[in-house]
């Protein structure tokens, strides 16, 4: 056993033990999977008796198909890479590429598309916040202010909500 350093080194005895973050290419699949319940509700049994279907679970399930589709070209990139051909390789990295530019355009969708109901609100909040407990990320996640992914999706659902109550109130 080794012995602590110092007493900044020692890691407290009080704190319950979190499991690491998986940072596996594989975790993007394992999301996408849990995602997948939520877009197996039926939009109808979601909705506030629209007769529309909300665009939010669309959106959401438009997300975690273009997921799993990147996490399919990012192992077959994996695969190629540890051939001999390199057109193989670089075709695989293209498709990734292009893969992963539709995570991004879907992303984006989801940010600025407007719910048409309290449950759809709800639910893209919830879907945002799955990704990133799953250790996933959305697009320029780092930039702060009206051109940032979750500035966006804080107004456009803000929005989304105060267009339902002036509808509620009608």
């Amino acid at each position: 056993m080794q012995e602590a350093d110092s007493v900044l080194s020692t890691p407290p005895t009080n704190t319950p033990k979190i499991p690491p973050v998986d940072p596996g290419r594989r975790r993007l699949l394992t999301i996408a999977a849990g995602g997948a319940v939520l877009a197996a509700i039926p939009t109808a049994a979601l909705t506030a008796a629209k007769a529309e279907p909300d665009p939010a679970f669309a959106l959401i399930a438009e997300k975690l198909a273009a997921d799993t589709a990147h996490g399919e070209t990012i192992d077959a990139q994996d695969k190629a890479e540890c051939g001999a051909d390199p057109d193989a390789t670089a075709e695989a990295w293209q498709r990734c590429c292009d893969a992963c530019s539709v995570v991004n355009e879907a992303d984006w969708r989801l940010a600025r598309t407007r719910p048409t109901t309290l449950a759809g609100v709800a639910a893209v909040l919830s879907f945002a916040n799955k990704i990133e407990d799953g250790g996933m990320e959305w697009p320029t996640t780092d930039t702060v202010g009206p051109e940032g992914w979750h500035y966006q999706l804080r107004a456009t659902m803000a929005a989304a909500v105060e267009t339902i109550i002036r509808q509620m109130e009608a």
